[in-house]
Formats: C-alpha cells, structure tokens, sequence
C-alpha cells in the first residue's frame, strides 16, 4: 500500500475547495490516483458531476433501506446476536484474553457496540474500562473528555493512554485516535463467543 504525506493530503483538500477541481484534474495536477482522491475529498461538497451523482446515490440508498432497521427499537434477542457478531469482526477472543476487550478508531463502531451490549445484557458499569492510543500531537484532555462524553464512561475509569509519534503518511481526517473497551467479566466473553459461534457454524452434511 502506498502513502502520501500529511502536507500533499491537506494540499489536494485545499485545491478541491478553492478551485472545485473534478477528481481527474486532480489526479493530473498531482499524480495520485482519483479513488485515492475521492476518499480524501468525498466530504467537499462541488459540481463534479462524479460527485454529484455518487451523493445521488447515496441519498437514495439510504431512503431505501434505513426505514427498515432502527437500532434504538432493536429487541434484546436481537441486540444479543448484532453485539456478538459486532465482537466476533472486532473484539479479542478467549482464551488469549480474560475479558471483553473491544478495539477501533472508528468512534461510530465503538459506540454503537457499546450500546448494543447495554441493550443486550445486564451489566455492572464499574467493570467498564478504557483506553487510548493517541499522538503526541492530540490534546490529550480534549480527546479523553469527547470519548468519555461519546462512551458515557466516566473519565476516570479511562487509563493512561498511550502516546506515540505519528510517521510522515497521510492520516485519516478527524482522527481521534484509537479506543479500547474492557469490560472484566470471563463468563460475558465465553457468552458472546458462543453466540457468534453458534450463529456462524455450517453444517457439512446439509
């Protein structure tokens, strides 16, 4: 995989939004691929026709399926299955870990996890615990502060986050680093592996 600096990723955002250049003269001018561009710049609005028809697309999509599935009305049963596979993609496994521990920098993820845990089962939120990977060029306090609001864990059940350097590569807009969630409780572990598990298996004699 290839990767572009921190100064070219703000540069072509910056050209997109003063300029409006369509993702191939963007391409030309500065030698990156226009899928690459796109992710890049998906979220400045413009007339590129690309773009115009890709937000076209996405509205309809979302007319068309989004009325069918509200996770706030979601039942128990059905919170229990959605959190398990949720863990099963994301979540470290028994034996190699003790408790239900669950990892991503993609706040939405980690939240909507969250949620669906809550919903599913019967918890002790002092058994919650965080923790954060984070670059030493994030505000340490603001960062922990907007996980601990997003979580609703408090603050001081988050640990000392780990702190490193970030390298010379292009990073993701808005990134607030990466989040870990621990929930110290062996038998709730075994319980959503085993629910991922039995949902998962095939049957080879079907």
């Amino acid at each position: 995989m290839k990767f572009y600096t921190d100064d070219l990723f703000k540069k072509v955002r910056e050209k997109r939004k003063s300029e409006k250049l369509s993702l191939r003269k963007l391409e030309s001018f500065f030698g990156i691929p226009d899928t690459t561009i796109s992710k890049w710049v998906k979220d400045i609005a413009n007339e590129d026709p690309n773009f115009l028809r890709s937000q076209k697309l996405v509205n309809e999509t979302k007319k068309r399926y989004l009325p069918t599935f509200n996770i706030n009305n979601v039942s128990t049963k059905k919170a229990r299955l959605i959190c398990s596979i949720f863990y099963w993609c994301e979540g470290s496994k028994y034996p190699s870990s003790n408790c239900i521990a669950f990892c991503n920098s993609d706040e939405r993820m980690v939240s909507t996890f969250l949620f669906l845990l809550r919903k599913a089962f019967k918890l002790d939120e002092n058994k919650f615990r965080a923790h954060l990977q984070l670059h030493n060029t994030h505000d340490i306090k603001r960062v922990t502060s907007y996980w601990s609001q997003m979580l609703n864990i408090p603050i001081d059940r988050f640990w000392k986050p780990t702190i490193t350097k970030p390298t010379n590569t292009m990073k993701r807009l808005n990134y607030n680093g990466t989040c870990t969630i621990k929930y110290f409780d062996v038998k709730l572990l075994q319980g959503l592996m085993g629910i991922y598990e039995n949902f998962g298996y095939i049957r080879r004699d079907a």
